[in-house]
């Protein structure tokens, strides 16, 4: 039997070309820059609500309970500042600054804030070491914490610390003395902890949120000066 041949379309007439509807090219969609107004409304909030909703929220990660909580927060307000960014100013050098600057905001408050709650509030606590643990970073430095216990039979929030009085598994079952928090915001910590350094992590947050500041003042300036050139005479 003859294989089958398929069918072949026929090409279309002239005529029928012609009657032939035609698509319409489409254009190249222009981007249509932001009104002044919304570049000056964007980057007011994004300057004063960015740096003060993570130093706020990584201020309230230092609580161990709601740390976890807390610093998610704090990444998606973080990750929605970066977007607000893009919006003052599409293009340019302005986004890498704006990440760095973002997560140090994210990743100095809770050492900061922690040092300061115990240099104002922290009360010398005897305490009894139950336990000791022992971890490994990826360098192979092993770094020792405690599980702990008050001499005195109070109850302890957040019974775990490190520093000085927790350096070995020989540290289980000796009594040393730590710095507590008597609300339980902030763990307890070693008496070795260098409060008078840590202070200065204050100053380096407000330092860090002017810069953030700054950056968007500047990134908003540049928009609205393209905007003007851009605009029709």
């Amino acid at each position: 039997m003859a294989q089958g041949r398929k069918k072949q379309k026929r090409p279309l007439s002239a005529a029928a070309a012609a009657q032939r509807p035609k698509t319409a090219k489409r254009r190249p969609r222009k981007d249509n820059p932001l009104a002044p107004r919304t570049i000056r409304r964007a980057a007011g909030l994004v300057a004063v609500l960015a740096p003060l909703l993570l130093v706020g929220l990584m201020a309230l990660a230092v609580d161990p309970d709601y740390s976890a909580l807390f610093t998610i927060l704090a990444v998606l307000v973080l990750i929605t500042s970066l977007g607000g960014l893009m919006v003052v100013r599409a293009a340019g050098w302005v986004l890498w600054p704006g990440v760095l600057l973002g997560v140090l905001l994210l990743a100095l408050p809770p050492t900061t804030i922690r040092a300061e709650v115990l240099a104002h509030r922290g009360e010398r606590t005897e305490v009894v070491v139950t336990e000791a643990h022992s971890s490994k970073d990826r360098s192979g430095r092993t770094s020792w914490s405690c599980a702990i216990r008050r001499a005195d039979g109070k109850p302890l929030p957040h019974p775990e610390f490190q520093g000085s009085g927790c350096s070995g598994s020989s540290s289980a079952d000796t009594t040393t003395t730590v710095l507590v928090d008597p609300d339980g915001w902030a763990p307890p910590a070693g008496t070795d902890l260098d409060l008078a350094f840590l202070h200065g992590g204050v100053y380096a947050l407000g330092a860090l949120s002017l810069l953030w500041v700054l950056l968007v003042t500047a990134a908003a300036r540049r928009s609205l000066r393209d905007s003007r050139a851009a605009a029709p005479a």
